[in-house]
């Protein structure tokens, strides 16, 4: 799609739900539930302690950006 056509198309804020009425009516519901809270990502390398324990002191820079996530480390190391 063309710059120009698309600056002419206003997006529809349910864009991404289901067609179906029914459907994009709870799908509406529930994301508006939910819309305004931070977002959390079920997988994950990183041990959930980090975040809940808010005294927890990372010892090096190491240790927060590349121990914790596996595939960074090894990225880096190959």
């Amino acid at each position: 799609m063309n710059s120009s056509l698309r600056n002419h198309m206003p997006e529809r804020a349910d864009r991404f739900f289901s067609g179906s009425g029914s459907q994009r009516s709870v799908a509406r519901t529930l994301y508006e539930s939910v819309a305004d809270l931070p977002l959390i990502c079920p997988h994950g390398h990183v041990d959930p302690v980090l975040f809940a324990d808010a005294s927890y002191h990372f010892s090096s820079p190491a240790e927060f950006f590349l121990i914790p996530d596996h595939y960074v480390f090894r990225m880096l190391y190959s």
